[in-house]
């Protein structure tokens, strides 16, 4: 744990490659304290086209799923700084946007290999 969705407009891709944009997004999870370096898994999600405040533009949203239990202080602080790490990337973006979204600890299943 944990999995950080991003889905960013494809053409941010030439300011930022596919994997230097993983890799912003894992050593900010990392420097948090909060999770060991295996248990981070970061996905992208490219998107040809979008609309931000009703005109197409450049957006970069994390989804970052957490197992239940954290405090909001907690899951704010982790919020702000992966925004905070991407500002700093891509400073010309429209709008940059996280949020942590629990998932039940009783509920969740996976295979270790």
């Amino acid at each position: 744990m944990p999995h950080l969705v991003i889905e960013h407009s494809r053409s941010l891709e030439q300011a930022l490659p596919p994997q230097e944009m993983m890799q912003l997004a894992h050593d900010a999870a990392l420097a948090s304290g909060q999770f060991g370096r295996p248990d981070i898994k970061v996905r992208l999600v490219a998107t040809d086209h979008a609309l931000v405040g009703g005109k197409p533009d450049t957006f970069l949203h994390i989804g970052l799923y957490l197992l239940s239990g954290r405090n909001t202080a907690t899951k704010k602080a982790l919020t702000t700084s992966l925004v905070e790490a991407f500002k700093a990337r891509l400073p010309d973006v429209a709008t940059i946007s996280a949020d942590a979204r629990d998932m039940d600890r009783e509920t969740y299943s996976k295979i270790l290999r």
